[in-house]
């Protein structure tokens, strides 16, 4: 019975190690797919290095499409992050509110899951790019004509990424996603507000 019991002990350990690390792969990692878990099941403390290495992955940045910073004086370098979701959008509608006449530079960045290849890739960045052209459509004229970037990889890592790379003044993104991403995107947002050295907005502006 002793020996049962312990038998029980490892299995179960075993397969917590394996679901804590899956579970901080995936909502820390930037990957959505709940495959993980099985994975991370079925390796137990074995999916430990392969979840870390997957973690320093480092963004990659595939469709950059850059405009000239506005020449109208100096102002912010604005860079909003968006995910299709309704918290994103309203945090896009109130820097279009807010900023409108005080933005020297917009960039629009959206980040996919590294975890698709081949033909679903190819598709999620469709969708990645048709979004991004129609959120920079749909702004007010005085705002600037908008860069906007797809980038593939871990959403906080690929955001500071993109405002390093473009030496932008302020960051802002919703905080929630939406359906699975909820939670996943609630993190970057919290992770974005600890690690950058830029500032951050977390959801909508006050309005002026």
């Amino acid at each position: 019975m002793a020996e049962l019991g312990l038998a029980l002990l490892a299995i179960v350990a075993w397969l917590v190690a394996g679901l804590v690390t899956a579970a901080v792969f995936v909502t820390r990692g930037g990957h959505r797919n709940l495959l993980w878990y099985l994975v991370g099941g079925l390796l137990g403390p074995l999916f430990i290095p392969i979840a870390a290495e997957r973690g320093r992955a480092e963004p990659h940045r595939i469709d950059v499409r850059s405009r000239a910073p506005a020449s109208t004086g100096p102002g912010l370098r604005v860079l909003v992050g968006l995910d299709g979701s309704p918290d994103s959008d309203r945090a896009l509608r109130a820097v279009a509110h807010a900023l409108s006449g005080t933005t020297s530079e917009l960039v629009l960045v959206t980040v996919t899951d590294p975890d698709v290849v081949d033909i679903e890739a190819d598709e999620e960045h469709r969708r990645a790019r048709r979004m991004l052209d129609e959120a920079a459509r749909v702004l007010p004229d005085e705002l600037p004509a908008p860069s906007t970037e797809v980038v593939v990889g871990h959403p906080a890592d690929a955001l500071l990424a993109v405002a390093d790379a473009r030496d932008v003044d302020l960051v802002v993104i919703g905080r929630r996603g939406h359906g699975l991403d909820e939670k996943l995107l609630g993190n970057v947002a919290e992770d974005l507000a600890h690690r950058s050295s830029r500032a951050v907005l977390l959801g909508t502006l006050p309005g002026r």
